[in-house]
């Protein structure tokens, strides 16, 4: 069940952007359907729950669901949320509340108990904070992980286009870039290998990779982090 929003400063940035940008977020990205057959391939899915923070309107509970995983998402856009219900509705997957769990809210403190979810997930979401709320973030996930379960995680790296554009905030952290796939956000946080080190220092097992593209020509260049952590 979908929850009322709580005061989020970010809240009407990404209400308007899902409100206006149709068409946008349709499919999972290749990494996240890679991590999941690598590690969930063989187990009965429909004891798994799988949580993505920052799930916008949810093509990857949509893959997951399709898969047969049951799925929790939190997102501080309830337009987000709705379309996201809408589709798996729409594709006639299942939404009852035991196998789907939608929250408006903040995902730097978690509306579900301890060690409740086999794995946590989040595709280019931790990013649009600054460090202090990642960090904190990153405990929660830690927190609702079960034990021995996984994080996975595609985040923005300091060789991304425009990760030096828009207003310095912090170490790491741009007020509105100018330039590259993070232009117009508030806020856009581009991570290094060291800082992920310490971030995940909590976890028992940590696999960092890398894939960087371009677009545009050759133009843009889009780097982002692939984080693999174990509770």
């Amino acid at each position: 069940m979908e929850t009322p929003p709580i005061d989020n400063p970010a809240e009407n940035y990404w209400e308007t952007l899902f409100t206006t940008r149709g068409g946008w977020g349709a499919y999972p990205p290749e990494e996240l359907v890679r991590f999941m057959a690598r590690n969930f391939a063989a187990q009965d899915r429909d004891d798994l729950c799988i949580l993505e923070i920052g799930c916008g309107p949810g093509p990857n509970l949509w893959y997951l669901a399709r898969e047969g995983f049951r799925v929790a998402g939190i997102d501080c856009s309830s337009t987000a949320l709705r379309m996201a219900r809408e589709r798996l509705e729409a594709e006639s997957l299942p939404t009852d509340a035991e196998h789907l769990d939608l929250r408006v809210g903040n995902f730097a403190a978690l509306p579900w108990p301890d060690e409740t979810f086999d794995a946590v997930i989040e595709v280019a979401a931790l990013y649009a904070n600054p460090i202090a709320e990642i960090r904190r973030t990153i405990a929660e996930i830690h927190r609702s992980l079960k034990h021995g379960g996984l994080f996975f995680g595609k985040l923005f790296g300091e060789q991304t286009t425009g990760s030096d554009s828009g207003m310095e905030i912090e170490p790491g952290t741009r007020r509105n870039p100018d330039r590259g796939p993070c232009a117009g956000n508030e806020v856009a946080h581009f991570f290094s290998q060291a800082e992920l080190d310490d971030l995940f220092a909590g976890f028992t097992s940590l696999s960092i990779d890398s894939v960087l593209r371009t677009d545009k020509g050759g133009e843009t260049r889009i780097f982002h982090w692939l984080v693999t952590a174990r509770k």
